[in-house]
């Protein structure tokens, strides 16, 4: 009995001893897995937080590209004349010129991959004023954002980057050559505006070897920066060209001439552009004279012809970059001066002004916008640009009316007494320097 006894025990000894080498067995492995999903849940953790740090510093980055894309539109418009201003300060447009916007005076040439030390490469100051600066200093507008600019003009070589072939046009060539571009020699300048003759009408990128007032079309690459991230944005813009001059005095509806005092005159005053006829009046309307003044132009002759101008949209176009508003009629003003050129509008309906806007010894430089009839008195003086959506009359007694640049009117113009209307392109251009500029391409590079 005992001997039996003991065998049980023993066997219930033996069992138990078994059994708790396979519990500890499972407790570690347990606590191998519980390490593992502990460690995995880590490395998840910070995996997340980097990639949300990533995205945050990634998005971060292209708003700060962004920025630098406002401010190189911003600083592009106006001319040298401002000391905010980062454009070519060549009048006539250099082929090699490009500019740098910085907000660190860190900033090194090894920054850009694209370096090309055959351009300008200046980095305009404001203050001092110095368009041509070329040593490293910050000359952002901003603060606090960090990004740097490259602004340069379109050359032939970037159109044909973009597709452009003999067969497959981008622009209008009309620089007497054809060959193929490369980096080293890119060819001619770009431009944007109002050149092929066949489409007068039709803004078009275009190559010339002449002289245009017409601007550059200009390429900028801005580096947007946050921590180890950054965003490079590159886009092509343009000047807003206004709308097509076909005369200095160009009509939708009839118009009438009373008196043998008045000029009216298409050669380009600042012999930019070739000579235009001295008026341009849209077929059926007809032109009355009571006798007939003095011409000058090519043809020297008022011309009559089916070619349509959207007055009424280049006003809508322009009006957002109005400087001044003009709510009742004027007697004496004086808006803008030789080198501030302004943008004026008025709303003849807003406040209501059923006899349109009057305005006599006035003198302005600039764009005159004018929803609604426009009656000019004598003392009149302007400088640039007048659209008018309605009725255009113009009373020239006593110091008469004097426009340098193109007036243009959807409805009938009536001239009255002295006028003197000379077309001038530089006036025009200038009146039209501080429209904001157009995005035409817009590409992610990273």
């Amino acid at each position: 009995m005992n001997s039996k006894r003991q065998s049980d025990k023993l066997g219930i000894v033996t069992t138990w001893a078994a059994e708790s080498g396979i519990v500890f067995i499972a407790v570690l492995v347990l606590i191998v897995i519980l390490a593992l999903v502990g460690t995995i849940a880590v490395i998840t953790t910070n995996t997340d937080i980097k990639i949300s740090g990533n995205y945050k510093a990634s998005v971060k980055a292209l708003y700060a590209a962004q920025a630098g894309i406002e401010e190189a539109r911003a600083r592009l418009r106006g001319s040298s004349s401002s000391a905010n201003y980062a454009g070519d300060p060549d009048t006539d447009f250099d082929e090699d010129w490009s500019a740098y916007i910085l907000t660190s005076n860190t900033w090194q040439i090894s920054d850009d991959p694209n370096y090309n030390a055959n351009y300008k490469n200046y980095i305009p100051q404001y203050s001092p004023v110095n368009h041509t600066n070329t040593s490293v200093v910050a000359n952002s507008l901003q603060t606090g954002i960090s990004y740097w600019v490259k602004i340069r003009h379109k050359r032939e070589y970037d159109a044909e980057q973009a597709g452009h072939t003999t067969t497959s046009t981008h622009y209008y060539d009309d620089d007497g050559s054809t060959v193929t571009h490369t980096s080293s020699t890119p060819g001619n300048i770009v431009y944007y505006g109002y050149y092929n003759p066949s489409t007068p009408t039709t803004a078009i990128q275009f190559t010339t070897t002449g002289t245009t007032v017409y601007k550059p079309v200009e390429i900028i690459t801005v580096y947007g920066i946050s921590g180890n991230s950054s965003k490079i944005i590159e886009i092509e813009v343009i000047h807003y060209p206004g709308p097509p001059i076909l005369a200095p005095l160009y009509s939708m509806g009839d118009v009438s001439l009373n008196g043998a005092s008045s000029t009216i005159d298409g050669t380009d005053n600042c012999g930019e552009n070739a000579a235009l006829p001295p008026i341009y009046i849209l077929s059926p309307s007809t032109l009355t004279e009571s006798p007939s003044p003095t011409y000058g132009g090519n043809p020297p002759t008022p011309q009559i012809g089916s070619t349509y101008i959207d007055i009424m949209e280049y006003i809508n176009a322009l009006k957002s970059g109005a400087t001044i508003t003009i709510t009742d009629d004027q007697n004496g003003a004086t808006y803008g001066n030789a080198s501030d050129f302004v943008t004026c509008y008025s709303d003849t309906s807003n406040p209501p002004n059923v006899q349109g806007l009057k305005l006599q010894n006035v003198t302005g430089y600039g764009t005159l916008l004018v929803k609604g009839d426009l009656t000019l008195g004598g003392g009149f003086t302007w400088y640039g640009l007048i659209l008018s959506s309605g009725t255009l009359v113009l009373n020239g007694g006593g110091s008469g009316i004097n426009i340098t640049g193109a007036a243009m009117s959807v409805e009938t113009i009536t001239i009255n007494g002295d006028l003197n209307i000379k077309y001038d392109s530089c006036m025009i251009d200038n009146s039209l320097n501080n429209q904001s500029l157009n995005v035409i391409r817009w590409k992610e590079v990273y």
